[in-house]
């Protein structure tokens, strides 16, 4: 009984000295990152050049577990700890800066090999105070020689031509603190030991699955992948913003690919993403799930070949409608600005077909579409799409993007554009990006897969056509 009491006591210890070691790295993090901003935006200036007038630091240390296996071998297996650093600055002013301005020297022939990177910077798994304050100044030096060029090229570029974008390069914000506790898995040894066991369970379950392609020599390209993504995100900005936060992703993935008699390739695929093993299907679901795509790509290929010169309707169901809405739609529902260049016109983005269209009809009226990153589950299932703060430290917000068909608002970071004036935290990767969208239809007009059917055949007859057709999966054109 004393050693059980001992041994408890001991984990506890343990468990505390860890946190505590754990609390005391980030404090030292966010005080070197604090230091070298104070003192970049207190002494940053070079002669003939403005000073910054924003800077933030993103430090993102991550590990990477990724197993590959085809034909029950494994192909890749990586286990990598990896730390980047970001900095964003902006020389000028919040109505006029450095930004939204497209660099053909910069994009198209990148940096010399002696610059100083500030993107994505390779640092230390393990920076400590003076180590992490020395790449912050490098990576800042970079950053703003970078900038304030860029701004001396926009501001020449404007001279010649007559400035029809007055709208704010940026929104000001004030200051605002998340600081998160950080997650098991990423910073308890019983949690790392946790992600490292499944992974390897993992891996031999791709192992295993990718093994029964072998039966099928008609399938001649293969593979079962897993992945696993812990993450934990520093930022803070000259404005007073910060936080601390932690991510976590997985994901299953199998792919094969055939051929039919014509010569047409034809292929099938299963996915399931989760925020961890546990929310992904269990070993027996994730069996059945590959005998079922199995099955169903050697019927494709056995298919016969429809008439290239059907006009009739169509019917997607399940993946398939949600992936339709995915590609075609739901990329139009982000904030895009263009962007000026050196050729002195402005750069459309793509899918920016809605930028113009607030409060205009972009969709039926019995249908309303809305960004809810704050959604945690759908009914049993644990979404992927959540979070709480965006990448430029803004709380997310739940979004009505759609009501009754009608264009009401866009996902939106902090660059402002003509309709969209403020952001609602949906800044992602470098920009406004999509979270968890919900289609939803009014209750007059939901029907069931079987009256979608019948309304399918009475068309298809009313046409007098030979047959319609269902798409039931859309592989992501990405």
């Amino acid at each position: 009984m004393k050693k059980s009491i001992f041994a408890f006591v001991l984990s506890v210890a343990v468990c505390f000295s860890m946190f505590t070691s754990v609390s005391k790295s980030q404090d030292d993090i966010m005080r070197a990152m604090q230091d070298e901003l104070n003192r970049s935006m207190a002494d940053l200036k070079l002669d003939k050049l403005q000073k910054p007038y924003y800077i933030e630091y993103t430090l993102k240390i991550f590990d990477a577990y990724g197993a590959e296996a085809t034909l029950g071998s494994i192909r890749e297996d990586k286990t990598i700890r990896r730390a980047t650093l970001t900095v964003g600055l902006r020389v000028g002013d919040y109505k006029f800066d450095n930004t939204n301005f497209f660099d053909f020297s910069i994009s198209f022939f990148g940096s010399g090999d002696d610059e100083e990177s500030f993107i994505n910077r390779m640092i230390t798994i393990e920076p400590d105070y003076k180590s992490l304050r020395r790449e912050l100044w490098l990576a800042t030096d970079a950053a703003y020689k970078r900038n304030a060029e860029a701004m001396t090229k926009k501001e020449t570029v404007l001279k010649n031509r007559i400035r029809k974008d007055t709208i704010p390069d940026f929104i000001q914000m004030g200051p605002e603190e998340f600081i998160g506790k950080p997650a098991p898995e990423l910073f308890t040894a019983d949690g790392v030991a946790k992600l490292k066991k499944d992974y390897e369970e993992m891996k031999q379950l791709c192992k295993k699955l990718s093994a029964k392609f072998r039966a099928y020599p008609d399938i001649f390209a293969s593979q079962c992948t897993y992945e696993c993504t812990p993450k934990t995100v520093y930022f803070l900005n000259s404005e007073g913003r910060k936080y601390i936060k932690s991510e976590l992703f997985s994901g299953f993935e199998v792919s094969a690919i055939s051929q039919a008699a014509d010569g047409m390739p034809v292929g099938n695929f299963f996915t399931a993403y989760g925020l961890d093993r546990k929310s992904l299907p269990s070993a027996d679901s994730l069996d059945r799930a590959v005998d079922e795509m199995i099955k169903k790509l050697l019927e494709t290929k056995n298919a016969n070949t429809l008439d290239d010169s059907y006009s009739g309707p169509v019917l997607f169901e399940g993946q398939a409608a949600a992936e339709l809405f995915a590609q075609s739609f739901a990329p139009c529902l982000a904030v895009q600005r263009d962007q000026l260049t050196e050729m002195g016109k402005d750069e459309p983005e793509r899918y920016s077909e809605f930028q113009n269209k607030v409060g205009g009809r972009v969709l039926p009226e019995f249908l309303s579409v809305s960004a809810v990153p704050s959604v945690k589950e759908y009914k049993t299932m644990k979404l992927i799409g959540n979070y709480e703060i965006d990448d430029q430290g803004v709380k997310a917000e739940d979004v009505v993007l759609v009501k009754d068909g009608f264009l009401k608002n866009l996902l939106s970071g902090r660059i402002p554009t003509k309709r969209i004036k403020a952001s609602n935290g949906h800044s992602r990767g470098g920009s406004a990006m999509l979270s968890t969208i919900e289609l939803a239809a009014s209750d007059e007009k939901v029907q069931t897969n079987a009256e979608m059917r019948e309304r399918l055949m009475q068309l298809y007859r009313d046409r007098e056509l030979p047959y319609a057709i269902v798409v039931k999966k859309v592989m992501d054109k990405n």
